[in-house]
C-alpha cells in the first residue's frame, strides 16, 4: 500500500518545483570539487547524472508535476492529474493554498486527493468533501494534510467549485 496525494482536473494548471535541487554530471561535480559519501565521484561515469541540493530539506518543498509515479488510479474521471509532493509544514500548505487560488479558472472544478493505493481497490471508502472558490481556506488543507488537526481524514477528496 502507498499513499499519494494529486490534483485533478479538466483543464492544464502549471507545473511547479520549489525544490532547490539540480542535477549535474559527476564531471561537472569534480570540477566544483564535490564529494559523494556514498561513491568516489572518480570511480562514476563522469556523464552520469547526480542531483545537487544545497540541504536535505530543500528535497522536501512542494512540488507539483504532471508525471505520476502511480499511473492511472481510476479515482477521478479528469484528463489531468498532477501528483502533489511535499513533507507537511505550514509554509508549504500555505503556498499551495495560494497556487490554488491563483490556478483554480472561473467556471471549473479542481479535486484534491489524499488516498492510499493498494492491491485491493474494490473496498476503498473515500469520504468527500466541498467547497466554493471563495471558501476556501488553510483549514480545508490542514483537514488533508495536518495529521494533528481534529479534522483530518486519513483518505479524502475535496472538490473546489468556482
Amino acid at each position: 500500500m502507498s499513499f499519494y496525494s494529486f490534483i485533478a482536473t479538466n483543464y492544464e494548471i502549471p507545473e511547479v518545483d520549489n525544490t532547490n535541487v539540480k542535477y549535474i554530471t559527476v564531471k561537472e561535480a569534480i570540477e566544483l570539487e564535490l564529494e559523494s559519501p556514498y561513491m568516489p565521484f572518480d570511480e562514476m561515469d563522469p556523464d552520469a547524472q547526480v542531483l545537487l541540493c544545497e540541504n536535505e530539506n530543500d528535497l522536501d518543498e512542494l512540488v507539483i508535476t504532471e508525471e505520476t509515479t502511480f499511473g492511472d488510479c481510476g479515482f477521478t474521471n479528469h484528463p489531468f492529474i498532477y501528483q502533489l509532493d511535499f513533507a507537511y509544514s505550514i509554509k508549504r500548505v500555505n503556498q499551495l493554498l495560494e497556487y490554488l487560488k491563483e490556478n483554480i479558472k472561473e467556471g471549473q472544478l479542481l479535486e484534491i486527493w489524499r488516498v492510499w493505493i493498494s492491491n485491493d481497490m474494490g473496498e476503498l471508502y473515500i469520504p468527500f468533501s466541498r467547497c466554493s472558490f471563495e471558501e476556501l481556506s488553510l483549514n480545508h488543507l490542514l483537514q488533508i494534510y495536518d495529521r494533528q488537526h481534529e479534522q483530518y481524514k486519513e483518505q479524502c477528496c475535496l472538490v473546489i467549485d468556482r
